[in-house]
């Protein structure tokens, strides 16, 4: 989803604190091992709606049951396309097209399809310098606006945009007849040590 007013810088406010972990000023290395956990979180809390899904059949994923995306399998390829579209821009490229659109029709297929993406999105962490969180980051949405946001607030956009969808897919999964395990935080932090 894109962000409401083009071109309007947003640089983040002074504080004496990391806007996004609540860190002391010049704990950067913090911050980047915290985004680096959001999205350790999101491939473990993914895997579980994924399996979640698999437990609905071909008919049921496909089922038009007026959310924004029409389907579960409607949802999942909004979820990936924004993690995409995301990781692509963070690393200067502004895509002009949806990835792949309709053409992942299976569980299968977006777990294949995510499997990549993390890994290029981990490799893309490992190299995040904490001098880059502020500076900001330029990009056009489909329909060609331009907008400028810090690219840690852009990271904790994908992270929450995730969270957020994730949440729909369970609920659809269990409306649907599906069973679903949570997904919430609290749940991923003893498996992550």
């Amino acid at each position: 989803m894109d962000m409401p007013k083009p071109t309007q810088p947003h640089a983040s406010p002074p504080t004496a604190t990391d806007p996004l972990t609540g860190a002391s000023a010049g704990a950067g290395s913090s911050s980047v091992r915290e985004i680096q956990r959001w999205f350790a979180y999101a491939r473990w809390a993914n895997s579980h709606m994924l399996a979640a899904c698999e437990t609905l059949d071909a008919e049921s994923l496909r089922r038009e049951v007026g959310t924004s995306f029409g389907s579960v399998l409607g949802t999942l390829e909004h979820m990936f396309g924004a993690d995409w579209i995301w990781l692509e821009r963070w690393q200067g490229r502004n895509p002009a097209s949806w990835p792949a659109k309709g053409t992942m029709v299976t569980v299968g297929d977006f777990r294949d399809a995510w499997a990549g993406l993390d890994a290029e999105r981990a490799r893309f962490l490992d190299k995040l310098d904490a001098s880059r969180l502020d500076e900001p980051l330029r990009y056009r949405n489909m329909k060609g606006d331009e907008f400028e946001y810090p690219l840690g607030q852009l990271l904790f956009h994908v992270s929450n945009h995730a969270t957020y969808h994730r949440g729909q897919v369970m609920q659809l999964v269990r409306q649907l007849g599906g069973t679903v395990r949570s997904t919430d935080y609290l749940y991923w932090l003893p498996e992550a040590g």
